[in-house]
């Protein structure tokens, strides 16, 4: 078990930082203390569970020292299985935030998306959830051991000295850098909503994991701000590439609610389960709220999520269309017919035109950088032995240095129906 801290060599006192969080949406602010969130605007104040927004004592937790243990009594069981009361927060990166709706075949929002590629996690120890009257946890700043070292307490000048060197409500935290996704869920019923959002959260995280292929221990989530804010990120070590997925494909929630039908058990009924069960959505990590998971609660969510569409916000899909419009290569005009029938047929458009790719020295017409697709427009001035020759070159760069398919469409040759490829996009 762990036992003390290592004490530095300018004393524990200059490891400690200031930070403020914000409890209405977890976000988290280091240094200055602020009074109002910098990413929702909300007053920063003690959140409903009397936890402090303002800490002064948040010490980053570094090397570790613990000792062995050869039995535990059953009170230290006890306490163990409640745990510690642990706040989790979250900060983007700079410049690399994406925000969507996902809209219901009506028009109806039904979830804001929010994705952060690297943005950094935090998890701040407050001390154990049974010690309601005190905040933080106890350390000797002199020895680092946690909590009171009555062993050490003698009577006379030991005594005074050992209690100016406890110092009382130290947090511990640790930090990560991972992609993160914040599920705002919106029109949601305020009659029983604790019990939607805690079904809702385990429904997204049985789903998701089922659809991308996850181990339980590659995606997290916690609720923020009392549900009203989903905080999933990608635990697994480089992560595993499938948050913004949900972003960028229009359909992504739509796979996400066939799969929460068929673990819910409404595509195949099961008598046995009522509320719910450990087929489903039961678990040992989630005992604490199987009272209140209730399945049939989010099945009208989910079915219109069958008809949903993601919409990327702050540009609609006609003005990404114009944009790249006005980068094609103005000497080819087959480039902008491939364009326009992509974005006839409702296809998902580009992310880039005419980007170089340093790796290979190779410059594609158009580029899909999450799917990794290269698409190369050859119009006649392609017909040349020469330049054939060239473009041979150039796309073996690309095959042998990089992960790309690339995607050749000749003006002579029936382009159109190779065009099918991006349909699952």
């Amino acid at each position: 078990m762990v036992a003390k801290t290592k004490v530095p060599a300018g004393g524990i006192e200059n490891e400690y930082k200031r930070v403020s969080v914000c409890f209405n949406c977890g976000y988290f602010h280091d240094g200055d203390f602020r009074d109002t969130c910098e990413n929702c605007g909300a007053e920063i104040k003690p959140d409903t569970s009397n936890n402090v927004a303002k800490l002064t004592r948040v010490l980053p937790m570094e090397t570790a020292i613990a000792r062995r243990r050869e039995r535990i009594t059953c009170d230290e069981e006890e306490r163990l299985k409640y745990g510690y009361n642990i706040t989790t927060h979250f900060r983007y990166a700079s410049q690399k935030r994406e925000s969507a709706i996902v809209q219901a075949a009506d028009g109806t929002p039904l979830f804001k998306l929010n994705y952060g590629a690297t943005a950094t996690i935090w998890r701040i120890n407050r001390g154990l959830k049974k010690n309601t009257d005190e905040g933080g946890l106890k350390l000797d700043a002199k020895t680092g051991i946690w909590g009171e070292n009555k062993s050490q307490q003698n009577k006379g000048q030991q005594t005074k000295q050992l209690n100016d060197n406890l110092h009382a409500e130290v947090n511990l935290m640790v930090d990560d850098t991972c992609n993160i996704l914040v599920i705002e869920p919106l029109n949601v019923d305020t009659a029983n909503r604790e019990a939607f959002i805690a079904t809702l959260q385990y429904t997204l995280e049985t789903a998701i994991q089922a659809v991308y292929k996850l181990e339980a221990d590659e995606l997290d989530f916690e609720k923020l701000g009392d549900g009203k804010y989903l905080l999933f990120w990608e635990a697994a070590e480089g992560g595993a590439g499938v948050l913004s997925q949900l972003l960028e494909k229009p359909d992504a929630f739509v796979k996400i609610a066939d799969a929460a039908l068929d673990i819910c058990h409404f595509q195949e009924t099961k008598d046995s389960c009522v509320q719910a069960c450990y087929e489903c959505l039961l678990s040992y990590r989630n005992q604490f709220d199987h009272a209140l998971i209730n399945r049939h609660l989010i099945k009208p969510l989910v079915d219109e999520l069958q008809k949903s569409i993601v919409q990327p916000e702050g540009i609609s899909r006609d003005e990404q269309y114009q944009n790249l419009l006005k980068k094609t290569d103005p000497n080819s005009q087959f480039e902008r017919i491939v364009l326009q029938e992509i974005y006839q047929r409702g296809y998902k458009l580009p992310d880039v035109t005419q980007e170089l790719i340093p790796e290979a020295n190779c410059k594609p017409d158009f580029l899909y950088k999450t799917d990794s697709i290269a698409v190369f427009c050859d119009g006649s001035i392609h017909d040349s032995p020469d330049k054939r020759k060239q473009d041979k070159i150039e796309r073996d760069n690309l095959k042998y240095n990089t992960n790309y398919h690339i995607l050749t469409l000749r003006h002579n040759e029936d382009w159109r129906s190779k065009l099918n490829i991006l349909t699952g996009l």
